[in-house]
């Protein structure tokens, strides 16, 4: 169990698990403030919202299932015997998230968020058909984002903030077709910026319109390739060892937008939408590789539509359910289990108590339903193909706390 790693349970490895208060509707309208102050993850003027100083902390656990139906006749281990499919690659994660804001005066406002807006982990157990591709995989961030709002007044508000993010990758592969192989890993981290911007509309009495921006964070990434016995290659034998490596990747940047409708004084409909900019990752080389390596993800940009309702049961109860529709921004020419991402839809229920004026708990459930995929890779000459499968429960939960009565 990995804190701030989750299994990618979003397009991409991106992590959408930012709020419990978002997960019990698959987080539609998110980029429109409601009742948590999470929402500015997804639109940085949400802010603008608070009446007194508020805090708020999110944990979310992630239960992932993939696992690849091989096809014999198109994997080339299995001429050796070797026939596993590695077994469940998905590994569970814990994903925080924090958020503070407060009104400086009546029209300027301030607040940080503290998220994990990447990452996954996978692990598959050797010997299995895909090995030379896949035997552990993992990525980490840490993002830190500072924003500034500004309320023109009470139909318009907007906000700015700066993205601190810290972001580490490793990937892990076999060199020989053994029991407990010998390991080739990829590893490198790095610290960079971007920034977030965002716009709350409220044109008329509940109705809410928010537009919120993330930018891309190009990473430069530090590192090093390890070979852990000596390889042979068409150019000569490499020595067992590690060897600095560099990689440049610019993260996507993402676009929300989220609208909140009062039907009725208890019921409140919500929709929403995301695009990110997955495209800008193609190929990534790792310069200064002695095999020449690099990473073909070979992206689309990814889409999630989601939509859902909001009853007030009481002055403590809120129930809240949702659907989300999930398109992946990877291909079927560049899948392979150490990212078996597919299409998925979302299904949801939360809760909010109000257990005083100052304090609420909120949690929220998904179930994903991950379609079936097709996987069909070459790794050092070595090919394995079949079918992924996957789904993944996710449970959340969070604490708010509004300062001052």
């Amino acid at each position: 169990m990995l804190v701030g790693v989750s299994a990618a349970q979003a397009g991409g490895f991106a992590v959408r698990e930012q709020s419990a208060y978002g997960q019990g509707s698959s987080f539609a309208g998110m980029a429109a403030p409601g009742g948590s102050i999470s929402s500015m993850f997804w639109n940085p003027a949400a802010i603008t919202t608070v009446t007194g100083m508020t805090a708020e902390g999110n944990l979310t656990g992630v239960f992932p299932q993939s696992e690849l139906d091989v096809d014999p006749s198109r994997s080339t281990l299995t001429r050796l015997g070797i026939t596993g499919n590695g077994g469940n690659v998905g590994e569970t994660g814990v994903v925080p998230a924090a958020y503070f804001a407060m009104p400086v005066t009546d029209q300027l406002y301030f607040g940080v968020s503290f998220n994990a807006p990447y990452g996954f982990s996978t692990t598959s157990e050797p010997p299995w058909v895909g090995m030379f591709s896949h035997l552990d995989a993992e990525a980490k961030s840490v993002n830190v984002t500072p924003v500034v709002g500004y309320k023109f007044n009470d139909m318009v508000s907007v906000a700015v903030g700066l993205q601190v993010e810290y972001f580490e990758v490793s990937i892990e592969t076999a060199m020989a077709p053994t029991a407990s192989p010998p390991r080739q890993r990829l590893e490198g981290d790095s610290t960079d910026v971007g920034f977030v911007a965002g716009l709350t509309l409220t044109p008329l009495d509940g109705t809410t319109i928010g537009i919120g921006y993330r930018s891309s964070v190009k990473h430069s990434l530090d590192g090093s390739q390890t070979f852990g016995v000596p390889l042979r290659t068409p150019l000569g034998t490499i020595p067992a060892g590690a060897y600095p490596v560099t990689a440049d990747v610019s993260l996507p940047d993402t676009l929300s937008i989220g609208v909140r409708q009062r039907i009725t004084d208890a019921f409140t409909m919500m929709a929403g939408m995301e695009w990110a900019n997955w495209s800008r990752i193609q190929t990534v080389p790792f310069v200064g590789s002695p095999t020449r390596s690099n990473l073909a993800l070979q992206f689309d940009d990814g889409w999630f539509f989601s939509l859902g309702g909001e009853y007030k049961y009481d002055p403590n109860w809120t129930f809240r359910t949702g659907l989300g529709y999930e398109i992946a921004p990877t291909t079927d020419e560049h899948r392979s289990m150490r990212l078996p991402d597919a299409d998925r839809v979302w299904a949801s229920i939360g809760a909010s108590y109000n257990w005083t004026e100052q304090l609420s708990i909120d949690a929220g459930y998904s179930h994903i339903f991950v379609e079936d995929a097709p996987v069909d890779e070459t790794t050092a000459g070595f090919r394995y193909a079949g079918t992924a499968e996957g789904s993944a429960d996710i449970f959340s939960i969070g604490v708010r706390y509004k300062f001052g009565g």
